[in-house]
């Protein structure tokens, strides 16, 4: 090619990359509806009307959010009180519920609702039958031969349930047989050893609950935790002596619906196990007001079909033409129902999932051996494994598929965290089995080593189900304080941004009659989001902003890891929360998948492993487990023979019970054809076909010796933590990159790019720019960095490089002049209050203070005591002499709580609201006298620990949260408040 086509060739090609990226620009800097967050929209009791509901819905898209997720709730449970509106689905519910979907509507808001009142599917409606249920067993001895005739004796009603209760366990753990609608499973007589059973003793009993899912966990056990202690084999002892299950007698048909049993006992000692079912008696948590009943069975069709049919018709008959158009989606909270683990049809559910009758085995769950322990535990598996797959199949599964059937999706919090933890599910398969899973991340609880405890799972899921967004009830918390804003709030979402979360629902929203006050009615749980913040005017918007256009980049293209780690079919099956895993180290990220993705998506295109999303890995890593079924390896083997990289220990059994030991045979068979001569230290790799399998070789190691060099790493002076993720489209790469400390760090930037050009986009403020300092070395990017405290911004691979090393990447700024004397302070009139002592002015809200200082240290209660908005007032001289063409300047503000809108001789220069605290000035300063003003606003907890003490007719705050009242709960510590500075001006070196 001559040196003209070669420049048309790379002038075409650049062209195209910069027509390609538009939309990427466009995107950033005007986020398109459908990438926007969206909000809990709590009902409480529905005290809401109309006129609260048309000015809810205005300022939400006035704000920037795509819309809202209705839930009609009581927040009794939470210890809060709110009056009493219409019945959750009566006739003026249904009304109000008219009016919101017909204003979102007009509007363009898409809104999305709760199945049923409470966090979970259920309500009056929900019959014994397809309640949330358990399994019970009493046991018979007779011996033979006799002609039996009598009544089987009933199971205890907290038969075998001894651990711990947790939340809902234990309103319902101890009520009577007779009102928890006791049904029988199966009846089977078997000659029972000496020691088939398993003794207190036995060092094997203690595993016994976790292996049935008996074993109640708090939701803060780790993930890890709660996946491995099921799994912890059962080996067998020199004098066991296990039942034959061959020798099973099934008397279920022998039975009749009283319990009782005619029988002809042969000769010898016989043991009866009568295995049946209760309703765990589980009520619907949180539910308001005619939603209030039973929860549901997790594991039937015909419980959702139930709950559809009372709950979702009645929102889809309301919404009429809407259905699809505004309402676009349906959903259901967090699992918080205890630890169900039967169904009424768990037999034949159990025969289509495992392949053979469990009726034989069902011995085991009352603690004897079957077969032998291996086999005992087997079947144990394979009944977890069933539980799993009910619940994610007969309930999520069947939930979107009815969903789907009328034009809408689903959004679940389909994997918890879970009250209890130990919920036998399958945690990505419950997740995948939605249109678009969801997780949650709190402002200070159910973090994990500083992580958020699903946010990793969810977004894995997201990842390996090929779904666009992984969504988050976003700030939860048990602080009903008022005590937060945006720059508190940020660090969180930028640490739920690098697990994979880029959707949030924020939590909560709550609806508000304008004439029931300020701050209003609110939830015991939730950071506080609604226009009734002090902050709300000033901040929401471009707090919103920031959210919308980190969330238009993260969901763009697809996320970029280099490892997938299969996590194995065991259940419960739950995913560790983020972490640099041993062997792969810093810089690689990962992501986890499954035994139904691994089975049903997972190929291999150009030696990685991928799927047919597009997302692709380079190494496929294996649990650290002996056992893998036989389905999966063979798997594995086409992968590895169509060249996929494999890493992990060789199986040599299969951990299910179906057509053993031919399966264990088969398992051991291809694991000697795809580990070879393997032994983990002096042979450590087997070629097969076009693939390799590793095993005692780190994941590092392989990949650092293919050339594969960390995607991200950062160097820095202190103990960083620059947290990242990073997404691929066709037309750029994209790193989010967030400060996860709260003081100001430059670091030396690392990135696996080459040939391109890296920009910040600076997710604040929009602004884009080149980095023009940076180096290409060795295939990767080398980019010094700035972050502010808590600072995040995005770097963008997009267009060829330019000549590096021109120019600095960040500004050198020096203070020219601080912002000395007096201040005219102007708090808002309605909420200065009291003004005794005071007079003039000061009576009406207007001070001088002769210098900055913290509103709650004031001598005036009304300033002490003040929260909302005060516009601060001052004219200063600036000198021309330091006016230069090419010098930028910034007005810093220093300390302030809790956010600022500048003002510079009439031209609005924007709210400040995190680090860094400045704003530029270069358009507005002049020569000479210059009018600033600074409007500040703090939050409520001063004017509410002020009201607290005084007489209940003085007061001007309404709320039914009573936590700065002192007679009731003390003193509390006034916020620091105000601008408290320096207030500088500063320029560029």
């Amino acid at each position: 090619m001559n040196k003209t086509k070669l420049l048309l060739s790379l002038a075409l090609s650049l062209s195209t990359t910069l027509r390609a990226a538009e939309p990427l620009d466009r995107q950033f800097q005007n986020p398109p509806d459908a990438v926007k967050p969206s909000c809990y929209w709590m009902w409480f009791n529905t005290n809401v009307d109309k006129e609260g509901i048309t000015r809810d819905l205005e300022e939400m898209k006035s704000k920037g959010l795509s819309g809202a997720y209705l839930y009609t709730l009581s927040p009794n449970s939470c210890g809060t009180r709110i009056p009493q509106g219409p019945d959750f689905l009566s006739p003026e519910w249904k009304e109000l519920y008219r009016h919101a979907l017909k204003e979102a509507d007009r509007l363009g808001l898409e809104l999305g609702i709760n199945l049923g009142s409470g966090w979970l599917m259920g309500g009056p409606w929900i019959t014994p039958d397809n309640a949330s249920r358990w399994f019970l067993q009493s046991e018979l001895q007779l011996t033979g031969p006799q002609k039996f005739s009598g009544t089987l004796p009933l199971p205890g009603p907290k038969d075998g349930y001894d651990s711990p209760p947790q939340l809902q366990v234990r309103a319902y753990i101890n009520l009577p047989l007779e009102k928890v609608d006791y049904q029988d499973t199966a009846i089977v007589a078997f000659r029972e050893p000496e020691r088939a059973r398993l003794g207190n003793e036995d060092p094997r009993r203690k595993h016994l609950a976790a292996k049935s899912n008996r074993e109640d966990a708090s939701v803060f056990t780790r993930p890890s935790t709660v996946t491995n202690l099921p799994l912890t084999p059962w080996a067998a002892l020199p004098d066991d002596q296990p039942i034959a299950p061959g020798e099973m007698i099934d008397l279920t048909d022998k039975v009749g619906p009283d319990g009782k049993l005619d029988w002809d006992v042969p000769e010898d000692s016989w043991t009866i196990i009568r295995t049946g079912h209760r309703m765990t008696g589980s009520q619907m948590t949180a539910a308001a007001k005619g939603g209030e009943g039973l929860a549901v069975d997790f594991f039937s069709t015909t419980a959702v079909d139930q709950q559809w049919k009372n709950v979702a018709q009645v929102y889809l008959d309301e919404a009429g033409p809407l259905v699809g158009k505004t309402l676009k989606y349906l959903g259901t909270d967090s699992f918080e129902d205890g630890y169900p683990n039967w169904t009424a049809n768990f037999v034949s559910e159990f025969q289509r999932y495992r392949g053979y009758d469990p009726k034989p085995y069902l011995p085991v769950l009352k603690g004897r051996l079957v077969g032998n322990a291996e086999l005992s535990d087997r079947f144990l598996h394979d009944y977890r494994k069933t539980m799993a797959d009910c619940m994610a199949d007969n309930h999520y599964g069947h939930f979107t598929k009815l969903t789907n059937e009328k034009g809408m999706q689903t959004l679940c919090e389909a994997a918890g965290p879970s009250w209890s933890q130990t919920m036998c599910m399958d945690a990505l398969k419950n997740l995948g089995r939605v249109d678009m899973p969801m997780g949650e991340f709190w402002r200070g609880l159910f973090l994990i080593d500083d992580q958020n405890q699903v946010a990793k799972q969810t977004a894995s899921a997201a990842h390996i189900y090929g779904r666009k967004t992984a969504s988050a009830e976003a700030f939860t918390s048990f602080s009903p304080d008022w005590d937060n804003g945006p720059s508190l709030l940020k660090p969180i979402v930028n640490r739920a941004f690098c697990e994979g979360i880029n959707r949030l629902v924020f939590h909560c929203w709550t609806s508000q009659k304008p004439q029931d006050g300020m701050p209003g009615y609110e939830f015991g749980a939730g950071t506080h989001f609604n226009p009734n913040v002090t902050w709300w005017n000033q901040a929401a918007k471009p707090w919103l902003s920031y959210v919308n256009r980190c969330q238009a980049l993260l969901q763009s293209g697809l996320f970029v890891a280099d490892v997938l780690y299969y996590n194995g079919d065991g259940a419960p099956n739950l995913v560790d929360v983020k972490h640099v895993p041993a062997g792969l180290g810093k810089g690689y990220d990962y992501d986890v998948c499954n035994e139904d993705v691994l089975l049903t998506r997972l190929s291999v295109k150009d030696g990685l492993i991928a799927l047919p999303d597009g997302m692709s890995y380079r190494i496929l890593s294996l649990p650290d487990s002996k056992r893998m079924p036989l389905a999966v390896i063979r798997k594995i083997a086409e992968l590895v023979k169509a060249g996929a990289t494999v890493v992990g220990p060789r199986p040599d059994a299969d951990p299910g019970l179906k057509n053993y030991p031919e399966s264990d045979a088969a398992v051991r068979q291809i694991a000697a054809e795809l580990w070879g001569n393997i032994d983990g230290k002096t042979v450590v790799e087997n070629r097969v076909g076009k693939g390799r399998v590793f095993q005692g070789k780190s994941l590092r190691e392989i990949l650092l010796a293919e050339g594969v060099k960390p995607d991200f790493e950062a160097a820095g002076a202190n103990d960083i933590f620059i947290d990242f993720i990073h997404r691929t489209t066709p037309e750029a790469e994209i790193y989010f990159l967030a400060n996860r400390k709260d003081r100001p760090e430059k670091v030396i930037a690392t990135f696996r790019q080459a040939g391109r050009q890296p920009e910040l986009w600076n997710p604040v403020t929009g602004e884009q720019r080149d980095l023009p300092q940076f180096q290409i070395e060795g295939g990767r990017t080398i980019v010094p960095l700035e972050f502010e405290p808590n600072g995040s911004m995005f770097v963008v691979f997009r267009k060829p490089a330019t000549i590096a090393g021109q120019g600095e990447n960040f500004e050198k700024l020096k203070t020219v002049q601080t912002l000395e004397g007096p201040w005219t302070v102007q708090f808002d009139k309605d909420w200065f209050y009291p003004t005794a002592g005071l007079t003039g002015e000061a009576a009406e809200g207007k001070i001088v203070f002769e210098k900055l200082e913290d509103w709650s240290k004031r001598p005036e209660e009304a300033v002490k005591h003040f929260s909302g908005t005060a516009v601060y007032g001052k004219v200063f001289s600036f000198q021309p002499s330091v006016f230069s063409k090419d010098k930028r300047f910034y007005l810093d503000l220093g300390t302030f709580s809790e956010t600022a809108k500048v003002t510079l001789n009439g031209k609005d220069l924007g709210v400040l609201w995190c680090a860094p605290k400045r704003v530029e000035i270069t358009e507005a300063l002049k020569a000479g006298e210059n009018e600033l003003k600074i409007e500040v606003v703090n939050n409520w907890p001063n004017r509410l620990i002020g009201d607290g003490k005084l007489p209940a007719e003085q007061r001007r705050t309404r709320t039914n949260i009573e936590k700065y009242n002192p007679l009731k709960t003390g003193e509390h510590t006034l916020l620091p408040s105000g601008l408290l500075g320096p207030v500088s001006i500063s320029t560029t070196q």
